[in-house]
C-alpha cells in the first residue's frame, strides 16, 4: 500500500508518519507539505492511497484531489482536514470519497485507512474497486431535481416535503448520505435516515448540494447502457419502502425501518455503474439475463469478475456509511437463511423478490433456503416473510448460544 499524505503541517506529516509506522509498517508513505509538491509525485508515480488537508497556501488540497482523480482514479482519495468552508467540501465532495476532520484519533485514523486496504480480499472485491475507485457520484434524474429546486426556492415549504422529494432519487440521496457522514459534520455520528439528514443539514445547505455543479452535470446524461434508470429508480424506492415496512413490523423500531428504507433505496446502485461504463457491454447481459432467467449476478461475475452487488457495497464503504449499509447488501441476494446476518438482509431479500405472473412459489426448505419468488405484490410478500421468519430466527438463536 502507497500512501500519499499532503499536508502544509509539517509536525502534523512528522506525526502521521509516526503512526503509520506503528500501525501499518509495510506501507509505504510520501509526505510532502504542498499541492505542487503532491501533483509533482502523482505524475511520476503511483499511489493506492491520498491523503491530503483541505486550506493550504498555494495549491489547496480541493486541486490535489482533482488532479489525483485525473491522473490516478484508481486511488482512494481520502481529506483529512481541519475547518473547511462547507461550500468548499461540497465543491470537492464528487473528488474525495472520504472527509475527516482533525483532530482525529489516530487509531481511528488508521482503522479506517485499513478498510481500505485489498491485500488478501478476494478478487471480486478487488476488481469491484477498480470500478468505483474513479467514481465522482451516482446520477439523479433531471425531473427529480427539478421539482426538489422548485420545493428549495419555496421559504414555505416544509423539511418533510423536501424528505420526500430527496427519498425518490437515489442520486440525490447517495449524495445526501454521503455528505452528511462526513467527520466534518457528524464527529462520529452515523445518520441513516434520510430524513434525518434533511433536518440535520437543512434547506440552505441542501439548496447549496442542488445547484452543485457536480450534481447538476451528473443529470445531463441518465441513459446508462441498457438501463432504465426511471425504472431502476422506482423499483428502488418500492423496495425500500417493503423492506422498511417488514422491519418496523418487527422491531417496532422507526430508525431501524428508516435505515432499511435508506438501505433499499441504494441496493442496486452497482447495476449504475456498470451500465454507465463505458465498452462494459452491460447491455447485453441485462438481456441475456431477461431472455434466459439466468442469476444477474452471475452472469456479471462471468463477464466482469465481479458484480453488481460487490461493487454497491464498495462504493459506500469507500463513502463512509456504515458497515450495516455494505452488509445488507452483500447478503441481499443470498438464498440461504444462514447467509442474512440481520433482519434487514432478510428483509431487502423479501422485498426484492422478483416480478412475474406467477403465484407464489414454495420459499422454505427445511428451514435452509430460501427459492425464486414469482410475486412480489404485497400480499405474497408478507406470506414469504411470515413464512421464514421463524425458521430464521431460530437459526440465528442457536447461533448465538453456539
Amino acid at each position: 500500500m502507497r500512501v500519499l499524505a499532503v499536508d502544509d503541517d509539517p509536525l502534523i506529516l512528522k506525526a502521521l508518519n509516526r503512526t503509520f509506522c506503528v500501525r501499518w509498517p509495510e506501507w509505504e508513505i510520501v509526505a510532502v507539505t504542498s499541492g505542487e509538491l503532491a501533483v509533482g509525485w502523482l505524475t511520476r508515480s503511483t499511489f493506492d492511497l491520498v491523503l491530503t488537508d483541505m486550506q493550504m497556501p498555494g495549491m489547496d488540497g480541493s486541486l490535489v484531489l482533482k488532479m489525483a482523480r485525473e491522473l490516478q482514479p484508481s486511488a482512494i482519495r481520502v481529506v483529512l482536514s481541519g475547518h473547511a468552508p462547507l461550500l468548499r467540501i461540497m465543491e470537492a465532495q464528487g473528488d474525495y470519497h472520504r472527509f475527516l476532520t482533525k483532530p482525529i484519533d489516530p487509531n481511528e485514523l488508521m482503522t479506517i485507512l485499513g478498510a481500505y486496504c485489498l491485500e488478501g480480499k478476494d478478487e471480486g472485491t478487488k476488481k469491484a474497486r477498480a470500478f468505483v475507485a474513479g467514481l465522482d457520484g451516482l446520477p439523479c434524474l433531471p425531473r427529480n431535481l427539478v421539482r426538489l429546486r422548485t420545493l428549495l426556492e419555496d421559504p414555505s415549504q416544509s423539511k418533510v416535503e423536501i424528505h420526500k422529494e430527496i427519498a425518490r432519487d437515489i442520486g440525490m440521496a447517495a449524495k445526501l448520505l454521503k455528505l452528511v457522514n462526513s467527520a466534518y459534520l457528524t464527529f462520529g455520528r452515523s445518520i441513516t435516515d434520510l430524513k434525518q439528514a434533511v433536518k440535520y443539514l437543512g434547506a440552505d445547505v441542501i439548496r447549496e448540494l442542488v445547484m452543485n455543479r457536480a450534481v447538476l452535470a451528473s443529470a445531463v446524461d441518465v441513459t446508462p447502457e441498457g438501463l432504465d434508470l426511471e425504472v431502476l429508480w422506482a423499483h428502488s424506492r418500492k423496495v425500500g419502502l417493503k423492506a422498511s415496512a417488514l422491519v418496523l413490523k418487527e422491531t417496532g423500531s422507526e430508525s431501524a425501518a428508516a435505515e432499511a428504507y435508506s438501505i433499499g433505496l441504494l441496493h442496486d446502485v452497482g447495476m449504475v455503474v456498470l451500465a454507465n461504463t463505458p465498452a462494459s457491454g452491460y447491455r447485453s447481459i441485462l438481456e441475456e439475463a431477461v431472455r434466459t432467467g439466468a442469476s444477474l449476478p452471475e452472469l456479471e461475475r462471468a463477464r466482469y469478475g465481479t458484480d453488481h452487488v460487490q461493487i454497491g457495497a464498495q462504493i459506500l464503504s469507500l463513502w463512509g456509511l456504515p458497515e450495516s449499509f455494505s452488509t445488507v447488501i452483500l447478503e441481499h441476494h443470498a438464498r440461504h437463511l444462514a447467509d442474512h446476518t440481520s433482519l434487514t438482509s432478510l428483509a431487502l431479500h423479501v422485498a426484492q423478490a422478483p416480478m412475474g405472473n406467477g403465484d407464489l412459489r414454495s420459499a422454505y426448505n427445511e428451514a435452509q433456503f430460501i427459492e425464486g419468488v414469482d410475486s412480489a405484490d404485497s400480499a405474497s410478500v408478507d406470506a414469504l416473510w411470515e413464512r421464514i421468519l421463524v425458521p430464521w430466527k431460530q437459526h440465528r438463536e442457536a447461533i448465538g448460544k453456539a
